[in-house]
């Protein structure tokens, strides 16, 4: 689906990547105090520094993880508070990926990275370039600084991008998104990289199904993998790759693959409901 003109939002994380541990506190402090972002002692009850705090609230929301206001977690917030409170499963950083990639509104910086930036091998410089000209073409006339967008891509690619040079696990400044391996940095230029199939599960692209609203009269693997939000811009899968899990979920039954015919089409045997598929994923895992 077209995006058309957008509002865009910039640098709401205060120049904050995510930090391993943030998350974790946020999940559990706000089930039982909604006013905590708003609270003078906030930055005693989360352990960090006042702008850190409202990054936090940002990441929370541009994450799906909580209401637009940040005051309460969203059903997806609370399954992984349930579940997997400290993300040691990879599973709770894919659908929180998927959240960020989609939420053009309060990350337009990662909609854009990921579904409009296609070249993958570039230097920041060249990102930077790619992105400015979507993001003029898509801002519905809004005025935006270019340094904003700047130190958005900084932010996007530290979080994401694993080093050539060997990390210290114990760096708590370190984003546990980097351990997806979706950017790698090889000599200044960052390269979009496949998902390693050892943490990336044919769950989630259930769960990526799940959101498209796939009825009975069933989707395109077109669609699914290489249109806007898809399979190939969110996860850099491949259409093979995509393929590939396609044919494990018709194996369990969970959906039917239709190539007849040039037809290239899934159908669902099944509801696909988002909340049952993440419960239902942390309770087999």
């Amino acid at each position: 689906m077209a995006t058309g003109k957008i509002k865009i939002r910039l640098q709401g994380h205060e120049k904050f990547a995510l930090r391993e541990g943030w998350i974790n506190k946020a999940l559990r402090l706000l089930p039982n105090n909604e006013d905590a972002f708003k609270r003078k002692d906030a930055t005693d009850l989360f352990g960090i520094g006042s702008n850190m705090v409202k990054s936090l609230r940002y990441w929370m929301r541009a994450f799906g993880l909580t209401n637009t206001s940040g005051t309460e977690l969203s059903e997806k917030g609370k399954l992984i508070a349930k579940y997997d409170p400290y993300l040691e499963n990879p599973f709770s950083l894919w659908i929180m990926h998927s959240s960020i990639v989609k939420n053009i509104d309060d990350a337009t910086t990662w909609f854009m990275f990921f579904n409009r930036c296609d070249a993958d091998d570039l230097e920041k410089n060249e990102i930077e370039h790619i992105l400015l000209r979507e993001i003029t073409k898509y801002a519905a006339g809004t005025s935006f600084s270019e340094k904003s967008l700047s130190n958005d891509v900084d932010v996007l690619l530290n979080m994401y991008s694993k080093n050539k040079e060997k990390v210290d696990p114990e760096d708590k400044a370190s984003s546990p998104f980097s351990q997806l391996g979706l950017i790698k940095k090889i000599d200044g230029r960052y390269i979009k990289c496949h998902p390693d199939k050892n943490i990336f599960s044919e769950a989630i692209v259930l769960y990526e199904l799940s959101l498209r609203n796939v009825g009975k009269e069933g989707i395109s693997i077109e669609d699914v993998v290489f249109n806007e939000n898809g399979l190939a811009k969110t996860y850099n899968l491949t259409g093979v790759m995509a393929n590939d899990y396609f044919d494990r979920l018709d194996a369990i039954g969970v959906i039917r693959v239709d190539r007849t015919a040039g037809l290239d089409m899934i159908y669902p045997i099944k509801e696909l409901n988002q909340t049952k598929i993440i419960e239902e994923y942390y309770k087999n895992n």
